[in-house]
């Protein structure tokens, strides 16, 4: 009757709207958990940008290395270069 399909009509009205209403609350405790997470990578991008500002009396062949590898590995060709010259001036030294 009018009645029943009126009844059955809101209950499914009311189901779709429970269902709604429980989605809404999961996509708002998700968006507040990606905001604070956003809030931390933007922090910890902050702090990474400040570390990598060149300081002062910086040396020029310290611009540009990014990685604590390429930061290793630039003292080592450095060192390497510093052993050639002190080679070479001892070796000079003698042949004198």
């Amino acid at each position: 009757t009018k009645v029943e399909n009126a009844f059955s009509d809101y209950r499914h009205k009311h189901k779709v709207q429970v269902g709604l209403i429980t989605e809404l609350g999961q996509k708002t405790a998700e968006i507040a958990s990606l905001t604070e997470e956003k809030k931390k990578l933007q922090e910890e991008l902050g702090a990474l940008q400040v570390s990598m500002t060149p300081v002062e009396d910086e040396p020029e062949a310290a611009h540009g290395l990014t990685t604590r590898a390429e930061l290793v590995e630039k003292i080592r060709v450095l060192g390497q270069d510093v052993l050639d010259g002190v080679k070479f001036g001892f070796d000079n030294a003698v042949d004198q």
